[in-house]
């Protein structure tokens, strides 16, 4: 999807010549493939953050599945509740999959013109791995509020009343450390991330080289 979008951004035209081109290109693309596919699944993304805390026996837990999560959360705050953070999902998505896709794309593309050759899969390896952390560290502070806001679907009452509310009580009561709470592990995950980045560029490089 992102290539989609990067396709799309790269061939259109205004007077001056492309609209957007280069590291703009890259970066919107990737971002707005990040918040379409965030918009499909967010429900089923907000039903895996629920149910993950939605710990103990069988008889004590508050839903028995996704289905059952979904249904009394539509009945019980309509729409809206299976929709609760997106704002704060969709900004955070902005930062990581713009900086994840549109970062990766953007350096390798400059060494690539430095070097006059295709990069090596270990220095790809090793710009995926960089782009991928710094990403993650500076979009962090929005996934907190992100998985804050989900937490409160089917609470009688919520904690936060809104998107800001929730930053403004976070940083009021907790400080501002509470914001990168968990921020280690985040980093030791990225490794798979960028795998998969150096992964997915082989593959188009597969397809492309099969005419596909």
């Amino acid at each position: 999807m992102q290539d989609l979008y990067k396709n799309i951004l790269r061939n259109g035209y205004s007077e001056g010549g492309h609209v957007f081109s280069g590291a703009s290109a890259n970066f919107i693309a990737g971002a707005a493939a990040g918040c379409t596919t965030l918009i499909l699944i967010y429900p089923l993304d907000i039903a895996h953050t629920r149910l993950a805390a939605d710990i103990g026996r069988s008889n004590v837990r508050q839903f028995r599945g996704i289905y059952h999560f979904l249904s009394t959360i539509r009945e019980k705050d309509g729409i809206q509740g299976i929709y609760r953070g997106l704002p704060a999902s969709l900004q955070g998505m902005i930062v990581h999959r713009g900086l994840y896709f549109g970062g990766f794309d953007t350096i390798k593309e400059i060494l690539s013109e430095e070097s006059k050759t295709e990069l090596t899969l270990w220095k790809r390896w090793v710009v995926a791995q960089a782009v991928t952390t710094s990403a993650g560290l500076l979009s962090y502070p929005l996934d907190t509020v992100r998985r804050r806001m989900m937490m409160q679907s089917g609470l009688e009452q919520p904690m936060y009343h809104s998107t800001l509310h929730c930053w403004k009580t976070i940083y009021r009561t907790e400080g501002v450390s509470s914001f990168y709470r968990g921020a280690l592990s985040n980093i030791f995950r990225s490794t798979g991330a960028a795998a998969i980045l150096v992964l997915y560029d082989e593959v188009k490089k597969f397809m492309k080289w099969g005419g596909l």
